[in-house]
């Protein structure tokens, strides 16, 4: 399913606004990452920034960084 990047901005800021109550913080990052993926609307500068948020979750982080790192992204794509 494809969607615009607003409705995936919103959908994403949700998941990453209830981070600290996730019982899987890398399955919480790894929903962010796929609520963003799924617009079909990004311009390709902004696609570039999330697809390397997702090699970066793939290469395990440490957990108390995914918050903060997926809150970086989601300033960057909404400015």
């Amino acid at each position: 399913m494809s969607g615009s990047r607003q409705q995936a901005l919103v959908d994403a800021r949700k998941l990453v606004r209830t981070f600290a109550s996730a019982p899987d913080p890398r399955r919480r990052a790894q929903a962010v990452l796929s609520e963003l993926r799924h617009a079909d609307d990004w311009p390709p500068a902004a696609r570039r920034e999330i697809e390397a948020a997702d090699a970066w979750l793939r290469g395990s982080p440490p957990a108390d960084s995914l918050e903060a790192r997926l809150r970086l992204l989601l300033s960057r794509l909404g400015a």
